[in-house]
């Protein structure tokens, strides 16, 4: 979703966003994923949450003299990230994941770090048989793995937040067997239906 922000408070840490649905939507700061405070007249994408109405998720809209704008409007021709993520399928949730690009703040579900793994998992066998038929032994598995480094190192992340921890616990993969094992537990732990610092539960 898009809109502009009417209001922000500082001393409160929250504000109101006019959506161009013409409804309205409060956020807190917690919400925030720019890199300075949020401003009124901001325009941004958000999310909303379902159980109480909130905005979510809120990122200041990409403007066409962007570069990654153009890539931006790829990707939302390749999946509608406005419908009910109850109705996202795989790749949707690969996307979602794409459009937060670096994004290690606020909170990933299950489904959004799994499916995402998984896509990227088929990408990268997909790559492996080009590297095989071409003879170009790692090429398009490199740029591939390259590609999507950040993004899903930033998925686990917000992964992680969502069971309650800090995105730092992600090195604990580097304990080998038992770190490895350990983090793929907790990726796969339920969500904490709690807010925490991060942000609101992902579901």
């Amino acid at each position: 979703m898009k809109g502009t922000i009417l209001d922000f408070s500082i001393q409160t840490n929250s504000g109101i966003i006019s959506a161009d649905d013409q409804n309205r939507y409060n956020f807190t700061g917690a919400e925030w994923r720019g890199q300075r405070p949020p401003t009124r007249g901001d325009r941004v994408d958000f999310d909303i949450d379902s159980t109480t109405g909130n905005a979510t998720q809120i990122f200041t809209a990409l403007t066409p003299s962007n570069p990654i704008y153009n890539i931006s409007q790829q990707l939302d021709k390749i999946s509608d990230q406005n419908k009910a993520e109850e109705q996202f399928n795989m790749i949707d949730w690969f996307v979602k994941g794409l459009k937060n690009y670096a994004n290690f703040k606020g909170r990933a579900r299950r489904k959004e770090y799994w499916f995402f793994a998984l896509v990227q998992f088929i990408i990268l066998v997909i790559a492996q048989i080009i590297d095989t038929i071409l003879g170009t032994e790692f090429v398009f598995y490199a740029i591939v793995v390259l590609a999507l480094f950040i993004p899903s190192l930033a998925v686990a992340v917000r992964r992680l937040h969502d069971t309650g921890r800090s995105g730092w616990w992600f090195l604990i993969a580097l304990i080998p067997l038992i770190g490895t094992i350990l983090l793929i537990v907790w990726l796969a732990t339920e969500t904490k239906q709690e807010t925490n610092k991060w942000g609101q539960p992902a579901k």
